[in-house]
């Protein structure tokens, strides 16, 4: 079996279900991405809510990281629910096994990550440097980052300063070695 493919499904993709974005990736993860593919949910509307809480109610950075890590949480058990071959879990060690079984891990971040200190808790780090971070402890070569925007044709530090992907990003994937790969939602599916 080849290594599988880490693919973070942005949490905008959730923005409109009639658009049938998430549902072709969903679709392409339960039948040819089956045991190939470790899916890391973005937080979407879930992690809306925590940054309009944030600024309603002031709390700090590191309250709003572990909130956030929890609203991907959220998206992931929506779409582990979603398709019959995904399976939601907070057990890194697990997804390698559930490949190779022919299942979809799709990633819980929030127990593993939730009092981490190796890690900057502030709304540097999304769901974008965590698919990295899990990439790296795989120790798999590489991420897709699937948005919904338009994707220039800019190196990572560009594309960060553009609010395309997380500010950390850029640093942590070349700290590690990761390649970092865009598609846009309705672009190509990976082969």
């Amino acid at each position: 079996m080849n290594a599988p493919l880490v693919i973070k499904l942005g949490g905008s993709l959730l923005s409109d279900p009639t658009d049938g974005r998430l549902q072709r990736w969903c679709d392409w993860l339960a039948g040819a991405g089956a045991g190939r593919s470790i899916v890391v949910a973005g937080g979407g509307p879930f992690a809306d809510a925590v940054r309009a809480s944030q600024a309603r109610w002031g709390f700090p950075d590191d309250v709003a990281h572990r909130m956030a890590l929890r609203a991907m949480d959220q998206y992931a058990l929506l779409l582990a629910g979603s398709r019959p071959g995904f399976v939601a879990t907070d057990e890194i060690a697990r997804m390698t096994g559930l490949c190779a079984a022919g299942r979809t891990p799709v990633w819980m971040p929030a127990r593993e990550l939730d009092t981490r200190l190796d890690l900057p808790r502030d709304w540097r780090v999304t769901s974008d440097s965590l698919a990295a971070w899990l990439t790296c402890q795989l120790r798999l070569p590489r991420v897709l980052l699937v948005k919904s925007c338009e994707i220039p044709e800019a190196p990572l530090a560009e594309l960060a300063r553009r609010g395309i992907v997380d500010t950390w990003l850029p640093t942590f994937a070349e700290d590690h070695g990761i390649e970092v790969h865009l598609v846009q939602a309705d672009g190509p599916l990976p082969v």
